[in-house]
């Protein structure tokens, strides 16, 4: 009878061993296999955030390019020209908002920059500024439509109200594009964490 105890207890301690080795093994795989798939996943985000990244570097560059020269285009308006120099101007700065709207559409990711990043000017406060950049704009366009069909006392007037619309319309431009700076900045340092550099 001690025999079989012996055989019976042997039994069950290698059938316990057994049990023992296998849920370590499968808990092993299991924990090996989490890890593995975490680090796919941090890796699959980190490499979103920079593609992310890039197409709003390469946009708000863009951007920022088109706002400077808007700003100097309005600037140069505002100094008297002839009609030639205005249509040129005029051609040149639709030029750049198409080139600008055509980009956006192409370059969709951008708008995807606060998913990733805290930007200061999110997607509702870009379309709040370009509201506001277009009423300015549209402003200045009523005020050269008046100049242009006024005698010449009211011409002189109007010039004053041209000119503080057009100081208006810069200083908007100006403020949206340093605000894209500062974003663009907190992105790069952001990234460069991201890689500890």
């Amino acid at each position: 009878m001690a025999e079989n105890t012996t055989i019976i207890v042997s039994a069950f301690s290698g059938l316990a061993g057994a049990l023992i080795t296998q849920a370590l093994t499968g808990l092993f795989a299991y924990l090996g296999d989490k890890r593995k798939s975490d680090i796919e996943l941090t890796k699959e985000y980190r490499n979103k955030k920079v593609e992310i990244a890039e197409n709003y570097y390469y946009v708000t560059g863009e951007t920022m390019s088109i706002l400077k020269k808007s700003v100097q285009l309005w600037r140069g308006r505002n100094i008297p020209r002839s009609e030639a120099s205005y249509k040129s101007m005029s051609e040149s700065l639709k030029e750049a908002d198409i080139r600008l709207k055509q980009m956006n559409i192409d370059n969709w990711r951008h708008n995807l920059i606060g998913l990733y990043f805290e930007v200061t000017l999110s997607y509702d406060e870009l379309i709040a500024a370009n509201n506001k950049s277009h009423e300015l704009y549209l402003k200045v366009l009523d005020i050269e439509d008046k100049i242009r069909s006024v005698n010449d006392e009211d011409k002189e007037r109007l010039f004053g109200h041209y000119s503080v619309a057009i100081f208006d319309l810069c200083s908007q431009y100006d403020a949206v594009y340093d605000i894209l700076a500062m974003d663009m900045n907190k992105i790069r340092l952001e990234l460069l964490s991201t890689y500890n550099v």
